[in-house]
């Protein structure tokens, strides 16, 4: 039998006093043992020179590709500059109301009302008029057959709100998964446009689908994601 390259065993190696208190510090801050720092540094580290890192670091995600840079923003207009003291102004002055003279005729009566409508007005047009409200109390916020479960441990987790969150965090997420490689706020089920939508919320080790690292992507009926080692199934009802 092959040996397992997922395998961890106990190694011993020279290190710095001042390194390792900054990595029991980081480990303290991020809830997370020393050996997961090391493994993850010396992993990154491995990326970095092009040895395989996700072949010989046990088939680790490849690392994200570089989002474009944000296109520079439009120079906006400088304002008008105010004109030179003494400069004579453009606008022409407002022209006054004409005077009644002591003959005019007074001006004519407004058209009496009658049943809330002034008599010889135009009709309203039909946008303003008030519609009649829906009866039943209007549509939900998830349409009939769009209920989403996820199935995680033999356990059935109902997706009732348009921002789940799955991470390690206990205060900080809804799906809560116990173990150090798994980030705070891993990932998010968002629902959007009538879909629902697995993002993944920058992550250390990501969200695999098939094998393959996704950033977002719509989940279908029966869809299985990979956070580190968890398999997470999801049911439409």
């Amino acid at each position: 039998m092959s040996q397992d390259p997922n395998k961890k065993v106990t190694k011993s190696f020279q290190c710095r006093d001042a390194l390792w208190q900054k990595f029991e510090q980081m480990s303290k801050e991020l809830e997370c043992s020393v050996d997961y720092l090391i493994n993850d540094a010396m992993k990154q580290y491995a990326r970095q020179r092009g040895y395989g890192a996700g072949a010989a670091a046990g088939g680790g995600p490849s690392l994200p590709p570089p989002q474009p840079a944000a296109p520079p923003a439009a120079p906006t207009a400088p304002p008008p500059l105010p004109p030179p003291p003494g400069a004579r102004s453009m606008t022409p002055p407002p022209v006054p109301p004409p005077k009644r003279g002591a003959g005019a005729p007074p001006p004519p009566p407004p058209p009496p009302v009658v049943g809330g409508v002034r008599k010889g007005a135009p009709p309203p047009p039909l946008a303003s008029r008030s519609a009649p409200p829906p009866r039943g109390g209007g549509a939900s916020a998830h349409p009939a057959g769009m209920n989403l479960t996820i199935h995680y441990q033999g356990e059935a987790f109902q997706v009732t709100k348009d921002r789940f969150i799955i991470g390690r965090g206990k205060q900080t997420s809804d799906l809560t998964i116990k173990d150090p490689n798994v980030s705070r706020q891993h990932a998010m089920i968002e629902f959007s446009s009538g879909q629902y939508y697995i993002v993944d919320m920058g992550s250390t080790n990501g969200v695999e689908f098939n094998g393959q690292r996704v950033q977002r992507k719509v989940i279908n009926e029966g869809d299985t994601f990979r956070v580190c080692d968890h398999e997470l199934v999801f049911t439409y009802d």
